[in-house]
């Protein structure tokens, strides 16, 4: 199996290599380097490359090192399936690529044995790899590359609105359809809050402290892996600034953030609570570990704020797949991930909006009726967009279907199910 590695950008900046400093490196199963894919994955870090370089320039920014990664993985795949099925990428033709996605498709080529990935996986990968093939034959390391492109008429819509345009767009023959509802079984069957907190008091005692608070920031503020990874001890507000909003009765502390997905930075809102805990473990346990680090290694700790906890490795900041792994310590609730934990702070955030809203009217959600929970649901996930970074479209049909289910607005279609069961359901028709 081929390896992707991450080379030490500092390093490579001093030596005058800046520019590809953030690219990773592709080797093969013999530890081979990867000549052509590496010189690929360099083009596309300097936009020397692109895959619409025939198209408008315009709105071509850098890609930044987490999508170089993901490109780095994909062609990994590729490159692995080519070597198991003993193919040389030179003269692969668009059709080897459709049986490459086929393969994903069907779970003949996966790390799981017989595991069917999904569509947008599937056709992630297959795109990567026609993308490839394209610039190789552009670079002429290989025979022209032929592409069956078709017309797809979308629909686009403006945030909050309900009257969507259309836009012709051109894309590959053959890509796989994407489910509209794959997500809607995950997304109704999340966690009762019980579960969450059985979760997180086993995970505490089991991995530590430092892991579970990290893990918190998703659940409780929204954040990704790499956001929580990416906070530093300067983003915490003072215990001075907490005290003056706690006396104000404000019930959150803002939260700037650099790191987030698209380099956007945003300011994020705190459970003032949760504020408190991380200013506490600042000035306490994470200052010991910051010290046992240096006296271990001599060297100046990090300015992250989540460092290990563990035996050997205090103050160590915590990586993403440290956390990852944290999610799925059990007991643990089904299916459970750091990216479900977002949706989970999502919709409860939202269940609990609507509470409120629905008392201060006087009565329940189910009193409100389903026009209400619409309207209500997709103005606090509009609100809540600034918090997550993003929630598209679809997502937010996902979260009202959720909001549906979970309150007995959903009984309507049940009462349905309900009355064919009644042991005379067909004499009443009659």
């Amino acid at each position: 199996m081929a390896t992707v590695f991450l080379p030490d950008s500092s390093r490579l900046t001093e030596l005058g290599y800046g520019r590809v400093a953030h690219v990773p490196v592709l080797f093969d199963a013999e530890g081979r380097y990867c000549r052509e894919i590496n010189r690929y994955l360099r083009a596309r870090a300097t936009l020397d490359w692109h895959p619409m370089m025939d198209a408008s320039e315009v709105g071509r920014d850098f890609p930044r090192q987490a999508s170089l990664i993901s490109m780095a993985y994909e062609l990994k795949n590729f490159n692995d399936w080519c070597r198991d099925r003993k193919l040389d990428w030179r003269g692969l033709s668009y059709e080897d690529i459709r049986a490459y996605q086929a393969d994903l498709l069907g779970g003949r080529w996966s790390a799981r044995p017989r595991h069917k990935l999904k569509a947008e996986t599937a056709n992630a990968r297959a795109d990567q790899a026609t993308h490839f093939l394209r610039w190789a034959a552009d670079q002429g390391l290989r025979s022209p590359f032929t592409i069956p492109m078709i017309e797809k008429v979308r629909a686009i819509r403006s945030r909050g609105s309900s009257i969507a345009t259309r836009a012709i767009v051109r894309v590959r023959a053959g890509r796989a359809k994407r489910s509209n509802t794959t997500e809607i079984a995950k997304v109704v069957m999340l966690p009762t809050v019980e579960e969450i907190r059985e979760w997180l008091t086993s995970l505490q005692k089991a991995r530590g402290y430092a892991k579970a608070l990290a893990c918190r920031m998703i659940i409780e503020v929204g954040l990704r892996r790499m956001e929580v990874c990416g906070l530093t001890v300067d983003m915490i507000p003072s215990g001075e600034a907490l005290e003056a909003l706690h006396r104000k009765g404000i019930p959150s502390a803002p939260v700037s953030i650099t790191l987030t997905k698209g380099g956007r930075p945003r300011t994020v809102q705190v459970p003032l609570p949760l504020a408190g805990e991380l200013r506490t473990w600042i000035d306490t346990r994470r200052m010991t570990l910051a010290l046992r680090f240096r006296r271990r290694t001599g060297s100046m700790p990090s300015n992250a704020l989540f460092l290990s906890d563990a035996s050997g490795f205090e103050g160590i900041p915590l990586a993403g797949h440290t956390i990852y792994k944290a999610f799925k310590a059990e007991p643990r609730p089904a299916a459970w991930h750091p990216h479900f934990g977002r949706h989970v702070f999502a919709c409860f955030y939202v269940l609990h909006a609507l509470n409120l809203d629905a008392a201060a009217a006087g009565g329940t959600i189910a009193d409100q009726g389903a026009d209400w929970l619409q309207l209500r649901g997709r103005f606090w996930l509009d609100m809540l967009r600034r918090q997550l970074g993003h929630v598209s479209d679809e997502t937010t049909d996902l979260y009202l279907r959720w909001l549906a289910t979970a309150t007995s607005v959903a009984s309507m279609a049940n009462g349905w199910h309900d009355f064919l069961n009644l042991p005379h359901a067909s004499e009443e028709i009659v």
